[in-house]
């Protein structure tokens, strides 16, 4: 069954054809969904105008919507999108607007940095190298360490920068090889 929504209003499309990609909006947080944010736009003829898709919420990874925003919080966010015809929204980002900390890694490829277990899962083991910068220690490095470790949550790990994909926001590491951490 396919959604439907009410037409926007004339003044709705008016105001949506004066919005710009990349300009900046502020606004009140409306509501929180598990599939967005909706924002009541200043300056907009109705309210929850505004809509943030989950992925531009945040550069971090989050587990829910409201661990980074609340009801009520006031936010500037840049124009990514705008459905004047059908859903009469203003799509939004608030990632947009804040520096991409997986550039600053790039030039991090081959170094060795601190990292501690955040989540342990059947192929291996998450790890943070810094807030924000989470990879992926897979089972074939994690037996690098011995069967008589047993890898948990919390560890602290010396981890290898192997490569650093920014714009899919993937970091892939390895643990350091004894020639390798002393280098």
């Amino acid at each position: 069954m396919a959604v439907t929504y009410p037409l926007p209003s004339a003044a709705l499309k008016e105001f949506l054809a004066t919005l710009r990609h990349g300009e900046e909006r502020s606004g009140v947080v409306a509501a929180i969904e598990n599939f967005g944010v909706f924002v009541d736009l200043d300056d907009a003829p109705e309210p929850s105008v505004g809509f943030i898709p989950p992925p531009e919420v945040s550069w971090k990874w989050f587990s829910s919507i409201s661990e980074v925003l609340t009801v009520g919080q006031r936010v500037t966010a840049a124009v990514v999108g705008v459905d004047a015809e059908t859903r009469g929204q203003a799509v939004l980002s608030l990632r947009a607007l804040q520096p991409n900390p997986w550039l600053a890694w790039v030039d991090q490829v081959g170094s060795v940095r601190r990292a501690r277990v955040t989540k342990l899962v059947p192929f291996g083991a998450f790890v943070s190298v810094a807030d924000g910068i989470d990879g992926l220690l897979h089972n074939s490095e994690l037996s690098k360490l011995g069967s008589d470790h047993s890898t948990q949550v919390g560890d602290e790990l010396a981890t290898l920068i192997v490569d650093v994909d920014p714009d899919g926001r993937r970091i892939r590491l390895s643990l350091p090889t004894e020639r390798t951490a002393s280098d």
